[in-house]
């Protein structure tokens, strides 16, 4: 079967990469050091919930219940009650976060009050405050040791707690912990997922819109760079080793590409992307290329996720997936290009401006200079007139000093 091929470069043939074609796309990924990936999604990432007996219960519920295909080792969620705070301040201080968790219908008693101030001195990581509650306000009696303004109310009850407080945890957790505190708490793994992959499709967009990176699909037929098609697949193939991670899949590099390259690089899913995509704008602008990479990069992200979440991804899911990604890529790349073009118009109006003081401090150094070279040659036309003017002094005849002596010698002696 013959290979397509691309445009040629100085008399060379440069093929198009192929999708679907997984050995090209292993070439480009296997060398790189996902051992960083590996040793991040591995280490420890203790989280410790302080609270009263209810806001316990709804932090266990939230963070451990979650998509879990794979088997689920201990985790390093610690849950203290607010009475007995003082016994593990060595465990909070050693925590990534700290949760305080609050029931708003049970007022604080004695030991919870004193365990809070305790908290208040106590040194100890980033803090996120909690409280359940159906009602607006804060609960009474409010400790003073606690800003108000600062805590996150959620109705437990809602279709939007998870999100609210799966939400917060992960903002208030150090980055470098992420992957591992949603590899350990199912509950954290949705939303850690579609924060890395709308972040990895931001910045394949970008990385196209910047370089100008014709399209990521060689089946629309538009030339691509290989050295971007490179780039931004090793891109994906991270997102795609990290959703896997996170979703608690063994952490084998090979394996999770193999698995994970029949559900999202088929030929099938980039038509469908490109083809809703590429119709944006006529001639293949740059907004279809913006559009395709980010597109490009969000299909993969979710389809890996559904994958590594349930281990099954229906053509029903699939179609699902191609529809959000390609209203959320048109949206992103049109937002993205009229941002770019609007810096470019600022910074040329900046680099205008520019050239025209320089062009102005030119001309008024070249003024300068006239002026002085006028003044010079002002001075060395009065020095020469001044010259003209010196009145040398004649000297003695020396004819009248001869005759004198003459006369003398002349003269008889007495």
């Amino acid at each position: 079967m013959s290979r397509a091929v691309g445009p040629r470069v100085k008399g060379v043939t440069v093929p198009k990469p192929q999708w679907s074609d997984f050995g090209n796309i292993w070439k480009t990924v296997r060398e790189v050091d996902v051992n960083a990936i590996r040793h991040e999604a591995e280490r420890d990432a203790t989280v410790v919930c302080v609270g009263q007996t209810a806001g316990l219960w709804w932090m266990d519920h939230f963070l451990r219940e979650g998509p879990n295909r794979y088997p689920l080792g201990p985790d390093q969620l610690a849950l203290v009650p607010l009475a007995e705070a003082s016994v593990y301040l060595d465990l909070v201080r050693a925590a990534e976060v700290l949760i305080v968790a609050l029931d708003a219908a049970a007022p604080l008693d004695t030991d919870e009050l004193a365990g809070l101030q305790i908290l208040s001195t106590a040194a100890r990581p980033k803090q996120v405050v909690m409280v359940f509650s159906e009602a607006a306000g804060a609960p009474t009696p409010w400790p003073a040791s606690l800003d108000w303004g600062s805590a996150t109310r959620v109705d437990p009850q809602s279709p939007g707690a998870a999100a609210t407080v799966c939400g917060a945890v992960l903002s208030a957790l150090p980055r470098e912990a992420r992957l591992a505190a949603a590899r350990r708490l199912p509950g954290l793994r949705p939303w850690f997922s579609a924060r890395l992959t709308s972040e990895v499709s931001m910045s394949n967009a970008a990385f196209a819109l910047a370089s100008g990176v014709p399209s990521m699909v060689p089946i629309l037929g538009i030339p691509i760079s290989a050295a971007d098609t490179v780039i931004l697949t090793k891109n994906q193939a991270l997102m795609v080793y990290r959703l896997a991670l996170a979703c608690g899949a063994p952490p084998d590099f090979r394996r999770r590409m193999i698995e994970i390259t029949p559900v999202v690089g088929g030929a099938v899913v980039w038509r469908q992307i490109a083809g809703a995509l590429v119709g944006l704008v006529p001639g293949y602008g740059i907004v279809p290329k913006t559009a395709v990479a980010f597109g490009g990069t969000y299909v993969v992200g979710l389809a890996a996720t559904r994958w590594y979440e349930t281990g099954l991804l229906t053509d029903a899911e699939r179609k699902r997936i191609v529809a959000e990604a390609t209203a959320k890529a048109r949206d992103t790349a049109t937002a993205m290009v009229v941002q770019a073009r609007a810096a470019g118009d600022k910074a040329g109006a900046q680099a205008q401006g520019t050239r025209e003081k320089v062009t102005g401090a030119a001309a008024a150094a070249r003024a300068q200079a006239a002026k002085a070279t006028a003044q010079a040659r002002d001075a060395a036309q009065r020095l020469r007139q001044g010259s003209k003017k010196v009145v040398r002094r004649k000297p003695p005849a020396v004819t009248d000093v001869a005759s004198e002596a003459d006369v003398a010698a002349e003269k008889p002696a007495d």
